[in-house]
């Protein structure tokens, strides 16, 4: 997922404010939280007709989400670096060396060596500043360098106590119509999971399985409702979601929808009519549903709905209007399902 101008923006003010300790925030509409007089001001004005920000931002709500969440993995990569260089400073520190000096008789540590996949304990030839600065190390050196410095960093974290308090960005909840597609599971299950998916999509391929897997996990509590969001890049991702839509008139859609991934096609597309003769499905009405594009109306309005929400790849997820992005392990549906269902999370960490 390509990271956006406001998402560098965003990153790059946390990362600022870790390594020089700045002590502003910035808002979302752009000024200083020292001021909150009035938390939803007029951005706009149209006529007579007044924009607030609460309403510019549910149209944004899912981009908002995706940059906040770019913030927090940029926020704890620059925290677990800045612990990195802390746990080495503190290490050399207490042996009376420099950091540089550390790395060097880092391999005569057995568990050291060991954890840097070195055959065994090493002497090293340590050498002062000086002497490292005139004699760089070659490729193959510096490749070495480098695990023994994560192998140093291993063993000085597992006798650390390290707690990490970054914020977590939550999502919104957003309204994601059904719009009358395929869906499986019961309609009154308390979650629905509404997917945009494109059948050429490697990823939404992956999820395929994941999806499966959570309606055995969670049985008659989960809902799946299918949305086709065909990528402009994917020239046969139209005709196949209009070819699964007409299996499914026939009462097939999710036999189809299985077919279609089993068998996904990188380039040249699908034959839909092969698909349909294995599937039983009688050819004729098929075909015709193909033909005449029945569907393609269907197709366009859910692309329609998933740019309106601001769907930028799939799949997209929408567990009870909770967004999750990607094809995601089971691990991270679980997150969002457990506490809908009244599961509590068994071991699970932030």
């Amino acid at each position: 997922m390509n990271i956006q101008p406001a998402t560098q923006i965003l990153a790059t003010l946390g990362l600022l404010g870790i390594i020089f300790g700045v002590g502003w925030h910035v808002t979302r509409s752009g000024q200083d939280s020292s001021e909150p007089e009035n938390a939803n001001p007029i951005v706009a004005r149209i006529g007579t007709r007044l924009v607030t920000l609460q309403e510019v931002e549910r149209t944004a709500a899912l981009r908002l989400y995706q940059i906040d969440q770019q913030r927090s993995h940029v926020l704890r990569e620059a925290a677990q670096q800045f612990i990195d260089q802390e746990l080495l400073k503190a290490e050399a520190s207490r042996k009376g060396l420099t950091v540089e000096e550390l790395l060097s008789i880092a391999p005569q540590s057995e568990s050291v060596a060991r954890l840097a996949n070195l055959p065994a304990p090493v002497q090293r030839r340590t050498l002062n500043r000086g002497q490292i600065d005139a004699h760089p190390a070659p490729a193959r050196d510096r490749q070495e360098e480098a695990r023994i410095r994560q192998a140093l960093l291993v063993s000085l974290r597992r006798q650390a106590d390290i707690r990490l308090h970054l914020p977590v960005a939550e999502p919104p909840v957003l309204t994601v119509g059904t719009d009358d597609d395929p869906s499986i599971g019961p309609a009154d299950a308390p979650v629905t999971i509404i997917e945009f998916s494109d059948f050429q999509c490697p990823y939404c391929q992956k999820s395929v399985a994941t999806l499966k897997d959570l309606r055995r996990l969670y049985g008659d509590k989960v809902r799946v409702v299918y949305r086709d969001y065909p990528g402009p890049n994917h020239a046969q991702a139209v005709p196949a979601a209009e070819a699964a839509q007409c299996a499914g008139y026939q009462g097939k859609f999710w036999e189809y929808h299985d077919a279609l991934f089993d068998h996904q096609a990188t380039g040249t597309g699908w034959d839909y009519e092969a698909l349909a003769h294995g599937l039983g499905l009688q050819a004729e009405p098929f075909l015709t549903c193909l033909h005449t594009g029945r569907y393609r109306e269907e197709v366009k309005k859910d692309l329609a709905d998933g740019l309106a929400l601001g769907i930028a790849s799939t799949p997209t997820f929408f567990i009870n209007g909770r967004p999750l992005v990607g094809a995601q392990p089971i691990a991270e549906f679980s997150r969002l399902i457990d506490p809908l269902v009244g599961k509590q999370p068994e071991g699970r960490q932030q």
